[in-house]
């Protein structure tokens, strides 16, 4: 079997796409699968360049893709495609269509600035067009069962969308045996109990919520740490609430450098996330592999996983008071098995070989 991937994104460029099409193809070469990646970097076929013209800039490289594959699309045994955007006839008829996220479930949670809804509005009519073009005998895969109830909306068969969630690597992020060594490494203090974030510092991830939240935990236990890593837009507003608040116990750590990453996880002891959306996150499951204790918000893409897992707790992020309180109660309760339910549940559920065997079902199938 010879596969090409398509994708706007490839690791280590990029993020949710990039990410997945990168380990399954890993994995598929560990099978003896030869694979070819086709996107804006390469590695093997380099089309076009990703600009900073959202849905323009996407419609572009799979037009560029479609002109390239012409006459050489006989040359694989199977095509996958990752959120792909052709405005004319798919070229490709033995393809494996991924959805990762549409335009639509965006502006049903309203994750973003009013003064981009617009935007999002023009890219939900975009990505409804484009979807709906693909032949109805092809299969497709979803990383987020919501995002199957989106494509379900636009008349996309059921029939033919396989839930396959995100994976993570089980080896590279795992419990470590010195973080007290970690923690110095951060300079973090070696008894605090520490509170984890990971993620872009934007609109939908809620930092700043989470700052307040973290404010009211303070106030009533004082060995307490707050790491917040990544960057983003409100990551100045986030530090000058950190610092209205008088808290002296919140870290930024900007953007970890991605060899770093794993260690980050493994000298915290509890991984939070305030969102109010998100696909499946793969910090979550990073975290979940390296066996933090889980406090997530009250939405059902993450809570599916937290609460199959058992290996933490839902807050409602909206109410600040009765976030901070449930925390609270959390942090002083007996909990330690949801370290070992976090593991367990990545290892068997999530890692990328099993992942990997999902997706070749659908391939053999195509």
């Amino acid at each position: 079997m010879k596969i090409l991937v398509c994708a706007s994104e490839y690791y280590p460029h990029g993020s949710g796409i990039a990410n997945v099409a990168y380990n399954i193809v890993e994995q598929m070469k560990k099978k003896g699968i030869e694979c070819d990646v086709c996107s804006p970097t390469g590695p093997d076929i380099k089309i076009g360049n990703i600009g900073k013209y959202g849905r323009i800039s996407l419609l572009y490289f799979w037009f560029k893709v479609s002109k390239y594959f012409k006459n050489k699309k006989n040359d694989y045994d199977i095509v996958w495609l990752h959120n792909p955007l052709f405005i004319t006839e798919n070229p490709f008829k033995k393809c494996l269509v991924t959805i990762h996220s549409t335009s639509q479930g965006k502006i049903e949670k309203r994750i973003y600035p009013l003064h981009l809804h617009f935007y999002y509005l023009f890219s939900s009519i975009i990505d409804s067009y484009c979807i709906k073009k693909i032949n109805n005998e092809i299969l497709f895969t979803v990383i987020d069962p919501s995002v199957k109830s989106e494509l379900v909306k636009i008349n996309i068969n059921g029939d033919k969308i396989k839930y396959i969630p995100n994976g993570v690597n089980t080896h590279l992020f795992r419990p470590k045996n010195n973080k007290k060594f970690l923690r110095n490494k951060f300079k973090i203090p070696e008894n605090n109990i520490v509170i984890l974030s990971l993620g872009r510092f934007n609109e939908h991830k809620q930092p700043l919520e989470l700052i307040r939240i973290f404010s009211k935990l303070s106030a009533k236990i004082n060995n307490l740490t707050l790491l917040m890593a990544g960057t983003g837009e409100l990551l100045k507003n986030s530090k000058t609430l950190v610092k209205d608040e008088e808290l002296n116990n919140v870290r930024f750590l900007g953007q970890v450098h991605h060899m770093d990453t794993p260690n980050v996880y493994a000298c915290s002891d509890y991984y939070i996330m305030t969102s109010k959306y998100e696909g499946q996150p793969l910090t979550l499951l990073e975290a979940m592999a390296s066996g933090l204790k889980c406090i997530v918000s009250e939405i059902p893409n993450i809570s599916l996983i937290t609460d199959a897992a058992d290996c933490g707790i839902t807050i409602n992020v909206e109410n600040t008071e009765y976030a901070a309180n449930d925390i609270i109660n959390y942090l002083k309760s007996d909990n330690k098995r949801h370290s070992e339910n976090a593991r367990n549940f990545a290892v068997q559920n999530h890692d990328w070989e099993k992942i990997a065997d999902l997706y070749l079902e659908q391939f053999s199938k195509v």
